[in-house]
């Protein structure tokens, strides 16, 4: 028994020594660019809820490795840390820059460039080709659940003509996200980018596009043209200092889909402008649906996949002020492709009761097919069922090993909706397949990384 036990302590070790490092970090003036300096490749740093961390340089970090920085014991209702400058020089500087090999993901954090009543920060994420431009891979970006605001320039920047043929952006996700008073919430002009997702999200006050991702003619790249979601987002007040299009996606030879969908845009300060753009495509490959749009732009949308668009006033409670919640009553509550309300879901409270329960019981026994599909990394999956019982949704590869199981518990009769995150799982066809009483339903999806 001594020696199964040693064995056992010295697995856990070794497993331990492999793994990435966790790192508290006690909120202080350049505790947070510190612990950057010395993390390590996948080093995790956690901050505490509430806390104040204060920077007197330029930059967080130069990062030219894997990190993440997230809420110490994550709790979405608590205070989020606030990282922040106490200088007042507002010319070159960025919370991170990022160097070839970077890959950073932020969770939970508030992130403020408001220097003593002014904006003095230039970017959240910047892409650097440094002095002499060097080919500059950035693998990742995640940021979920933060709060970006009051910047002189933009959110994640690719705008420099140096960084043109050199910068790569593999894969961009922003997940349940609120920003507001910068320019752009993703400036991708002079860069190449694989894929970009944008969901649950709030950009507001923004002085020139909502969001922009260029073909290869502006990022010099041809083999970089992305696919794209941008779902369940809220977009107001676009363009004040440099009127744009909300939404311009250019393209290339590699035409990708893109999706905008369960979205709300309004106002938009130069009409003149398309709200969505999506630029040199042809017809049927991408999709525009389930969206509401008000006081914007030109509505052409190219000849491509145009379902479910209503033109109708939101009537966000103090949206100047940043409440864009959703009057009761409001249509928007039933107008998602999943039944439910569209834009971000954080503002979706006053949902019309009497919908709910004649939509609660399903026709049949049913599973959607997941959306998006193709995906990276993530997706959802909606499915009903029309009696109570235990209820399985599992995911197997094509040599029928299991490699997730998503729901395993008893369920009343209802439609559901399970989000499936398959970052660990390399590319590829899977099958997900659900089971209830003695029914069972499975279907394709696509991983594509």
């Amino acid at each position: 028994m001594y020696y199964r036990t040693l064995q056992f302590f010295l697995i856990l070790f070794l497993i331990s020594s492999l793994g990435y490092a966790q790192t508290l970090v006690i909120p202080g003036e350049n505790a947070l660019s510190e612990a950057v300096t010395a993390a390590a490749d996948g080093d995790v740093l956690q901050l505490i809820a509430g806390g104040d961390y204060t920077e007197t340089g330029k930059t967080v970090g130069n990062l030219d490795k894997n990190i993440t920085i997230e809420m110490e014991n994550y709790d979405p209702n608590s205070t989020k840390p606030v990282v922040r400058f106490t200088a007042d020089d507002g010319t070159d500087n960025a919370f991170f820059y990022l160097l070839d090999g970077a890959s950073i993901s932020v969770k939970g954090v508030e992130f403020h460039g408001d220097v003593d009543g002014t904006i003095q920060v230039q970017y959240f994420l910047q892409a650097d080709v440094t002095d002499s431009p060097v080919q500059t891979t950035i693998s990742k970006i995640k940021i979920e659940d933060c709060y970006i605001h009051h910047l002189t320039d933009n959110m994640i920047d690719a705008g420099n003509s140096s960084m043109k043929t050199f910068v790569l952006f593999d894969t961009t996700i922003v997940h349940n996200t609120i920003g507001h008073d910068f320019a752009t919430s993703l400036y991708y002009k002079y860069s190449g980018e694989n894929y970009i997702e944008v969901k649950n999200s709030t950009f507001y006050k923004l002085t020139s596009y909502g969001m922009r991702i260029a073909g290869p003619g502006e990022s010099g790249d041809f083999d970089h043209t992305p696919t794209g979601v941008v779902d369940g987002t809220t977009w107001y007040d676009i363009g004040s200092l440099d009127g744009r299009e909300i939404i311009l996606i250019e393209k290339g030879p590699n035409l990708n889909p893109w999706t905008v969908t369960n979205s709300i845009f309004q106002k938009q300060h130069n009409l003149s402008k398309v709200v969505i753009n999506l630029k040199d495509l042809p017809d049927n490959i991408s999709t525009v649906s389930n969206i509401s749009y008000w006081d914007v732009g030109d509505r052409n949308w190219r000849n491509n996949n145009i379902a479910d668009t209503l033109l109708a006033d939101p009537q966000f409670v103090d949206p100047d002020n940043g409440d864009f919640t959703l009057p009761t009553g409001s249509p928007l509550y039933t107008f998602g492709t999943d039944g439910g309300a569209i834009g971000d879901p954080r503002w979706a409270t006053n949902p019309p009761t009497s919908v709910r329960e004649e939509n609660a019981i399903p026709e049949g026994f049913k599973l959607s097919q997941n959306y998006p599909n193709p995906f990276n990394p993530t997706t959802q999956i909606n499915f009903g069922i029309q009696a109570e019982g235990f209820t399985t949704l599992k995911v197997y590869d094509l040599l029928g090993r299991e490699v997730s199981t998503l729901l395993s518990e008893n369920l009343n009769a209802g439609v559901y909706n399970i989000d499936f995150d398959a970052e660990l799982l390399p590319s590829g066809v899977y099958l997900y397949q659900l089971t209830s009483g003695n029914q069972t339903i499975s279907k394709k999806m696509i991983l594509n990384k």
